[in-house]
C-alpha cells in the first residue's frame, strides 16, 4: 500500500474543535452560515422523506436480511436494509447482527428498530445522500435523536443534489454519549471520517450546522481525491514535496484553519463558496472558479436571486434529457420485455462496481442495478434520436418501465454469466488450469492480485484508488476467489462456471 503523506494522516484524525478562535479562524462563521443565500432551514417532514422511500416498480422479493424476514418487498428498499447493517471496518471480528422486528416490510422494521422517526430519518439519509447513520453497523456509536438528524438532514439539503452520494454508506453517527474528546485546547466537535462528538450538541444550531459542512467538505474532496491533485495545489498556492505541504501564498488561504494544510484549505475554500461566494469570488477569483467548475458543477450561489436561478450543468442536461424522455417512454413501455444482445455489455458496464461489490459480499445480488440498467437501456433505445442519457434519468422516470414474468432475472443471470465470463478470460490460460492444482486457498491469494490490479477494476480504481484497502476487501476478494476454487474442483469444471456459481 502506498504510504500516505504525514499532513494527510494527520487530517485523517484531525478533529473539528471550537475553542472560541478569532471570527477569522474560519472562513465563514456560523452566523453566516445561517444568513447565507438560500440557505435551507428545514428539514425534511415525514411526508416527504416517506414520498422518497416510495416502492420501486421493480419485481418484489421476499428474503430474510440479518434475522428479519421479509415478504413481497420492493427490492431496493430491502437493499438499503442491506446496506444499512453491513458492519464496517471498525466491527473486524464482531458476531454476525442479528435483527429482531415483528414487521415483513422494510419501513415499519426500521421503525421498530430505532424509532418511529429516527428509523425513517436513518433510511431517508441513507437514500437520499448515501450517509448511514445506524449505530449498529459500527463501533462506539449511539443512536441518533430525531431532532439531531433533523439538523444534520437540513445542512446536508444546502450543498447541491449532483453531488450526492459523496461515498455511498460512509458513516455520520453520533460517537457514544459521554466520550467527550478533549483536545489541548478546546473540545472535539466532529472529524472528517464523519464522528459527531457530545460537544456538537452544546453548540448553538448555527454552529452545528458550520461544523458539519465543513467536515463534508472534506468528504466531497475524497470524492475524486480532488483536494490531492496538482491543479488544487497550483490554484490554492500550496507546494507538495514528498510529505510535506507549505503555503508559497498565505493570501490564498481563505481562514487561519485553511492555513493548516492543503486538505483543510480545500474544506473551508467549499465552505466559502456556498456561504460566502461573493467575497470569495472577489477576493481569490481561481478557487471560486476551481470549486465552481470542479465541485459545484456550475452552480452559484452569490445572492438570494443568483441561486435561486442558477443551474448545474447536470441540471440543464436534465432539463433536455426529459424531452427525451417523454417522446422515448411509450414506445419503451411497450417493448420492455424485448431483450437486446447488445443490452448485455452495455448493463455490465453500467454495473461494474455493483458485480465487484457482490463479489465483496457488499451487495446481496447485482440484479437491482441490472434491472435499473435494463430500464434505462431501453429508454436510451427509443429515445436515441433525440440523444436520451440513461444516467440522467431519475427514480420516477426509470419506474415507468416495469417488466414482466422472469424478463429482470433472466438479464440479471446473463449480465452476471457475462462478467463472471470477462473475469476468467481476463486470467491467463496458464492460470485458468492451476485452479485444478495446488490449494485453493494459495490459488484465491493469486487470483485476487491478478483480478485487483487488472484492466476489469481499472474504472473502480479510477473513482476511488484505494477501494480495495478499505473494510479489508482484499481479503474478501481472496475468499470470493477461494469458494471458485472449490466449486470449480467440485463440480463446475470451469472457471467461469465456478465464477457465475457464486456470484448471487
Amino acid at each position: 500500500m502506498k504510504a500516505l503523506p504525514c499532513f494527510i494522516i494527520i487530517l485523517i484524525f484531525a478533529s473539528l474543535s471550537f475553542a472560541r478562535e478569532p471570527q477569522d479562524w474560519w472562513s465563514v462563521s456560523p452566523e453566516q452560515v445561517a444568513d447565507a443565500p438560500c440557505k435551507n432551514h428545514r428539514a425534511p417532514s415525514d411526508a416527504e422523506m416517506l414520498q422518497a422511500l416510495q416502492p420501486s416498480s421493480l419485481t418484489k422479493k421476499s428474503e430474510t436480511i440479518y434475522g428479519v424476514s421479509f415478504k413481497d418487498e420492493d427490492p431496493e428498499l430491502l437493499q438499503l436494509f442491506r446496506d444499512l447493517h453491513f458492519y464496517d471496518i471498525s466491527m473486524l471480528g464482531a458476531k454476525p447482527l442479528v435483527l429482531k422486528s415483528p414487521c415483513n416490510k422494510v419501513l415499519c422494521s426500521v421503525q421498530a428498530i430505532y424509532g418511529t422517526r429516527v428509523g425513517i430519518q436513518i433510511l431517508y439519509m441513507l437514500k437520499r445522500f448515501g450517509f448511514n447513520g445506524s449505530h449498529l453497523r459500527t463501533a462506539n456509536a449511539s443512536l441518533w435523536r430525531a431532532d439531531e438528524l433533523e439538523d444534520i438532514l437540513t445542512a446536508l439539503s444546502d450543498y447541491p443534489n449532483e453531488l450526492y452520494p459523496l461515498d455511498y454508506n460512509r458513516k455520520l453517527v453520533h460517537v457514544k454519549r459521554g466520550n467527550r474528546m478533549k483536545l489541548p485546547v478546546g473540545e472535539s466537535v466532529a472529524n472528517s471520517t464523519m464522528e459527531i462528538y457530545d460537544m456538537w450538541n452544546d453548540l448553538t444550531q448555527a454552529e452545528r450546522q458550520q461544523s458539519l459542512l465543513h467536515e463534508l467538505g472534506h468528504v466531497v474532496a475524497r470524492k475524486d481525491d480532488v483536494d490531492d491533485s496538482p491543479e488544487w495545489f497550483k490554484t490554492a498556492g500550496w507546494q507538495v514535496s514528498g510529505r510535506t505541504a507549505r503555503l508559497v501564498d498565505p493570501s490564498k488561504a481563505v481562514s487561519l484553519y485553511g492555513k493548516t494544510n492543503p486538505h483543510e484549505d480545500f474544506a473551508e475554500s467549499v465552505v466559502a463558496y456556498r456561504f460566502g461566494g461573493a467575497k470569495l469570488k472577489s477576493e481569490q477569483s481561481g478557487k471560486y472558479e476551481f470549486l465552481k467548475a470542479r465541485v459545484f458543477d456550475g452552480k452559484e450561489y452569490l445572492s438570494a436571486q443568483a441561486c435561486m436561478t442558477s443551474k448545474s450543468q447536470t441540471e440543464v442536461k436534465k432539463e433536455a434529457n426529459n424531452k427525451a424522455f417523454a417522446a422515448a417512454v411509450e414506445k419503451a413501455k411497450r417493448n420492455a420485455d424485448n431483450l437486446d444482445s447488445a443490452f448485455i455489455g452495455k448493463a455490465q458496464a453500467i454495473c461494474q462496481s455493483a458485480l465487484v461489490k457482490v463479489m465483496v459480499d457488499e451487495l446481496g445480488s447485482a440484479q437491482n442495478c441490472t434491472s435499473r440498467a435494463l430500464q434505462r437501456l431501453q429508454l436510451e433505445k427509443y429515445g436515441k434520436g433525440k440523444k436520451l442519457v440513461g444516467a440522467l434519468l431519475s427514480e420516477a422516470q426509470l419506474n415507468a418501465i416495469a417488466f414482466k414474468g422472469d424478463t429482470e432475472a433472466d438479464f440479471s443471470r446473463r449480465v452476471r454469466a457475462k462478467f463472471a465470463t470477462d473475469v476468467s478470460k481476463s486470467f491467463s490460460s496458464d492460470f485458468r488450469e492451476a485452479v485444478n492444482r495446488g490449494t485453493c486457498s494459495a490459488w484465491g491469494n493469486a487470483a485476487q492480485m491478478f483480478f485487483t490490479s487488472g484492466p476489469m477494476v481499472a474504472e473502480v480504481l479510477s473513482k476511488d484508488r484505494q477501494y480495495f484497502y478499505k473494510n479489508r476487501r482484499y481479503e474478501q476478494v481472496t475468499e470470493f476467489f477461494t469458494h471458485v476454487c472449490q466449486t470449480v474442483r467440485q463440480n463446475a469444471g470451469r472457471l467461469d462456471s465456478g465464477i457465475l456459481q457464486n456470484l448471487p
